[in-house]
């Protein structure tokens, strides 16, 4: 038998080696930690974003394409730092601080959000960050069910004829209304263009690690979204962790950055977007999506870019790959400035991985760090990360420098708590939730499961093992760890599988709605290969908590707007199932569905 050929050797950066502490108690719990320490109070991210001013004032801090030839429009550092200073001390003057109730944004990622967002944090005022699904969407009851639990004095949105039904809403109780085009509210460039007072100075003097900065609400794929209150500290703290496990930064270069990540959601909000400014670097505002018919901007904004990093969430590599195996001038222009890869949000299909890995290879003749971790909301988008050369997805890493994590045994994993500088205080006005959400000892109830990749070798990492919220029983009364099963049937299924989502509670047996790749849609034996598969699958897995009868593809995309796909591209199985109800009863259908792929 031919031995496989020799991977490529895999880029070395200049980062720690893997390590942890474990403290072993007599119960089975572990206490996992760093050895190197994070500095007790890390410049706030507003402190950085003057540094940055001062470090890069011509450098481009956000760019985002405008007008009927999609140019890029410009912001630098030092626009940036005046503008918020003039808005902070519109904000002040006006009353607005960290005793006033908070502010809130009503739409998506902007040069004019991002300023608002700024002069509001320069200002002491908290900002609750809101989907713009929730104004834009027929159904106005999530809007106003987050709008009560913010109670906004202020309100940003972009566009006022976009958004007039919502603002609307918020104009009713009162609250002041800004928005870019002004022409039914204040405008941002009149407030952007003023000066700036000596109060703001003296404003940054009583903005304390403590004071809340910015809510966020979380996603609601396992259960009613609630509104998490992230702090200056949490902020500073997340960044530096961050950079206490990557490459010193080179100063002769600027990082250049394409991300479509909303700002909404703490992945864009917290971990791009303050990153970014923590490297006084450019943040491109990616006009594209990891969707069917919007994927092909950030093709054509990668080939522009040549950008020095790129991460996303796992849909986004499945086109990805496809374009760069087919193109050879994206090909060399993708991989001429990258430095390393990143994935997050949910767990990466092994074939993407080692296809872009094939592609790098080729083309450098390396393979590329490509990191993952894991956060949530909770923990300011981040916590534990995988810093280290790695050849398999999955992974959610060690904890980084400041953070502990309890490992409470559950049978053959550990459910995940954590605790440290990046953690949230509570959520917002719900006392109740916030108690509950904290154990004993005041480390975060995750929710999430991990297990170890090699038990005898602790440095190599904790894998992701499942969410607990997003089990289910059979009627048999056994248990599904459906997110786990899901993962895996992902990888076996490549690569004609792009999403799919386990069924269902309270049924027999497992199956599976799924979304098939239109890239093999030609192949004549599709159908013949999945159930293949599918039968290679259940021979290693005879259990009724893991086997599957039946696949049944879907013709209707999974949809954003009506909550199947969260803003950042992660997939809501409760609200899948509700709203698929007529599927999910096709795929137990007797006799079988035509369209049915039925396991042997």
């Amino acid at each position: 038998m031919d031995k496989a050929a020799p991977l490529a050797p895999m880029r070395r950066l200049d980062r720690p080696e893997p390590e942890v502490v474990i403290e072993r108690r007599a119960d089975g719990v572990l206490i996992l930690s760093a050895r190197r320490d994070l500095p007790d109070d890390p410049p706030l991210i507003i402190d950085r974003l003057q540094q940055a001013a001062e470090r890069r004032p011509e450098v481009t801090f956000l760019a985002e394409r405008r007008g009927p030839q999609r140019h890029w429009q410009r912001l630098t550092y030092a626009e940036a730092w005046a503008k918020t200073g003039a808005i902070a001390s519109w904000l002040i003057a006006q009353g607005y601080g960290p005793d006033s109730p908070p502010a809130a944004i009503l739409s998506a990622n902007s040069l004019e959000q991002a300023l608002f967002l700024f002069g509001a944090q320069r200002a002491g005022l908290p900002v609750a960050s809101l989907s713009p699904s929730l104004s834009l969407t027929g159904d106005p009851t999530p809007l106003i069910q987050a709008l009560e639990v913010v109670q906004p004095s202020l309100v940003f949105a972009q566009d006022s004829r976009e958004y007039a039904a919502a603002l609307d809403r918020v104009a009713a109780p009162a609250a002041r209304i800004v928005t870019a085009d002004g022409k039914r509210s204040l405008a941002l460039s009149a407030l952007a263009n003023g000066s700036v007072d000596a109060a703001v100075a003296e404003r940054r003097l009583h903005i304390t690690k403590d004071t809340p900065v910015r809510i966020f609400f979380t996603s609601g794929s396992t259960g009613p979204p609630k509104a998490v209150l992230n702090t200056h500290g949490n902020l500073a703290a997340a960044v530096e962790m961050l950079r206490a496990v990557s490459e010193p930064a080179d100063e002769s270069r600027v990082p250049v950055l394409l991300d479509w990540l909303p700002w909404h959601h703490t992945a864009g909000g917290n971990t791009s977007l303050n990153g970014v400014v923590r490297l006084a670097g450019s943040l491109h505002i990616d006009g594209g999506r990891p969707l069917p018919g919007r994927f092909q901007e950030t093709i054509e904004n990668l080939r522009e870019l040549a950008p020095s990093y790129f991460g996303s969430v796992p849909a986004a590599f499945p086109p990805l790959v496809e374009a760069l195996e087919r193109d050879v001038d994206l090909r060399q222009k993708f991989f001429r400035n990258v430095r390393a890869l990143g994935y997050g949000g949910a767990v990466l299909p092994q074939d993407s991985f080692d296809r872009l890995q094939a592609s790098a290879a080729a083309h450098l003749g390396e393979r590329l760090p490509f990191g993952s971790g894991w956060g949530m909301t909770e923990t300011t988008g981040t916590g534990l990360v995988v810093y280290w050369n790695v050849d398999r997805t999955g992974l959610v890493g060690l904890p980084l420098p400041g953070l502990r994590a309890k490992l409470v045994p559950i049978e053959d994993r550990y459910e995940l708590r954590v605790k440290g500088p990046n953690v949230t205080p509570g959520y917002y006005r719900a006392p109740e939730a916030t108690r509950a959400a904290f154990d004993e000892e005041g480390f975060l109830r995750t929710g999430d499961t991990v297990r170890w990749v090699d038990p005898a070798k602790p440095e190599a990492g904790l894998a992701f093992a499942g969410r607990l919220a997003e089990e289910f029983k059979l009627a048999s009364g056994t248990w599904v760890r459906a997110t786990a099963l899901r993962d895996e049937l992902l990888a076996v299924l490549q690569p004609h599988v792009r999403e799919l989502v386990v069924a269902a509670p309270d049924r027999p047996w497992l199956g599976a709605l799924v979304w098939l790749d239109p890239a093999t849609l030609a192949l004549a034996d599709r159908r013949a290969d999945l159930r293949a598969k599918l039968d290679a699958y259940n021979a290693r897995h005879t259990g009724s908590s893991r086997r599957l009868r039946r696949l049944l593809p879907s013709a209707e995309p999974l949809s954003l707007a009506a909550g199947e796909v969260t803003d950042k591209g992660t997939i809501n199985t409760r609200r899948v199932l509700e709203r698929r109800a007529a599927d999910v009863a096709r795929l137990y259908a007797e006799p079988v569905d035509p369209a049915a792929i039925v396991a042997a």
